[in-house]
Parts: structure tokens; sequence; C-alpha cells
């Protein structure tokens, strides 16, 4: 049973902690959450400087909720990055963390171990934490379904598509507009994540900031391939990704139509009914409640 978010947050801008400006800056846009990153955008030597920048912007509080992109703990001192966590601080705001490079169950487990810790600490209801994986190797992909499945803290998966990234590179691939090496593997993960029962869905950052053409292309492309959301390297990205990943008015409409109507013969004992000229069943139903879902209507 996966603990899935009341909101499937459609942005996830990133936010370095070595930047202390930055921030700040990331809780005033129109991004629907954030990251604040310990991991890949910092740094060696200034990780512990993040983390104490990091630990400022909690204990003034949030403004929007925020992943903590924490190391993997088999690269890194996820333990000091989730020292952050630990301090005197409201998590009212904190959604969870973000875990790079997820390989296997055992990251996920072992990450979920410790948030656990945090929780006890905080006398937080267990669960209140949660954790994305986020896909950045062949091995990670490969193993989808199973981490996906790791712990019921797991509310969504992400995949590291940028054009130079992690994945790609493991991958050997040619990133191209079309994204044709990454057809599979965001396949795969939506298939994966989907079977294991989550709905929140993310693609990775796309890393040129002056093509909004490319960027709302790779968009429509993750959208059509299941995915319901995306990850945003700077705030002028976010809107461009809002258009794409949010439910048109239009749609809207019609999946509330179409369950009221649905509900409407289910009190009657019908399990299909006509709407709009279609017949409708429990599949069509899944889909509008999760349009609405999208669209933050229910």
């Amino acid at each position: 049973m996966h603990n899935n978010p009341t909101k499937m947050y459609r942005t996830l801008l990133f936010a370095p902690g070595s930047r202390s400006e930055l921030l700040s800056k990331a809780q005033l846009g129109d991004a629907d959450a954030m990251i604040f990153d310990l991991e890949d955008s910092v740094p060696l030597n200034a990780k512990d400087e993040a983390r104490k920048n990091i630990a400022n912007a909690l204990g003034t509080g949030l403004k929007k909720p925020m992943f903590l992109r924490i190391s993997n703990p088999r690269a890194g001192d996820y333990m000091a990055d989730l020292q952050v966590l630990t301090e005197e601080i409201d998590l009212t705001n904190v959604a969870g963390v973000v875990l790079p490079k997820a390989d296997d169950a055992e990251d996920v487990q072992t990450v979920a171990k410790a948030l656990q810790m945090i929780e006890i600490k905080h006398a937080l209801q267990e669960g209140t934490l949660s954790v994305l994986p986020l896909i950045e190797t062949c091995l990670g992909l490969r193993n989808g379904f199973d981490i996906a499945r790791a712990s019921p803290r797991v509310i969504g998966m992400a995949l590291a598509s940028a054009e130079q990234g992690d994945f790609m590179v493991d991958l050997g691939g040619r990133w191209t507009p079309r994204s044709l090496a990454l057809t599979y593997p965001r396949s795969k993960l939506v298939v994966d994540a989907r079977a294991a029962g989550l709905q929140w869905l993310v693609d990775g950052v796309f890393m040129n900031l002056k093509d909004v053409d490319m960027l709302r292309e790779e968009c429509l492309i993750a959208r059509e391939l299941g995915f319901v959301g995306k990850m945003a390297i700077h705030p002028t990205q976010v809107d461009v990704m809002h258009t794409v990943f949010s439910p048109s008015e239009s749609e809207v409409a019609y999946a509330r139509g179409l369950l009221a109507a649905f509900r409407e013969g289910e009190a009657r004992g019908v399990g299909a009914v006509k709407f709009e000229g279609m017949m409708v069943d429990y599949a069509n139903v899944r889909l509008a409640e999760r349009t609405l879902s999208l669209a933050g209507a229910i």
C-alpha cells in the first residue's frame, strides 16, 4: 500500500543548498514544490555549508512543499544530509526526500528506516516523510518495479532524463529533440510505477534554458508517455511545464461530468453508462479521477 500524495506536483524546482539566496527565491515562484539539493549541484567542499543553509531556511519556515535531495547511501554521507531534518524545526512543508541514483530496493529501505527515526524524534505520524526515487542508471531502470514497491513511503518515481545527465551517459544513447533514446526508458518507468500502484511520475530536467519551444516539446512527449510532471532547473521553465501538465478546463469539466453520470448510474445498479455518446465504465472513472487529481480539484 502506497502513501500516494494528495497532490501530484506538476513542477519540482531545484535549488542548490550552497546558494542560500536561491533557497529563498525558489519559495517565491510558481513551482508546485521545491527540491533543496545536497547532491550533485553542491561541490564536495561546500556540503557542510549547504546543510547549514538548508537548516536555516527550514528554521524560518517554508512557503511551499519541499523535497530534500540527499546523497545515495552508497555514494555519500546521506546521514549527514538527513541530520538537517533532525534540528528543532517545523517539518510541516517538508514532503520527504529525493533519493538519487536509486538502483535497488535496498537503497529505498535504508533511507526509509532513517526517515522513520526522524518522524519518531518529531513525534510525526509514521509515513509523513516520503521518498521519491530518481532513476539515473540502467540498473535502476531494470529494477524499477522493485524500487517502486520497496516501501509504502515511495509516492512516485522520477527519471533523470537530462540531455547529458547520468542516465543518458550510462545508456550510451544520443539525446535528440525527438528523444528516441529515452522512449523506452520513459515508458518502462511509467509501466513499472503504474504496476506498483503509483500515479505520480516525474520527468527529469531540461538543460537548455534558451530553447522554450524544445522544452515544450519535451514536456509534451513526457506527458504523452504517461508522466504527470517535470523537474525544473530555473523558474522561467515553470510556466511552460504547468501549461503542458495541467488538464485543460474542458478536460476538467468532462471528467466532472463523467464522474457525476457514472455515480448516478452506479446508484441505479448500472456498471457502465452512456456519457456524451460514449459508453464509460470503471477504467474511464479512474482516468477522470486522475485528471481531477492533477487539476487539484479533488
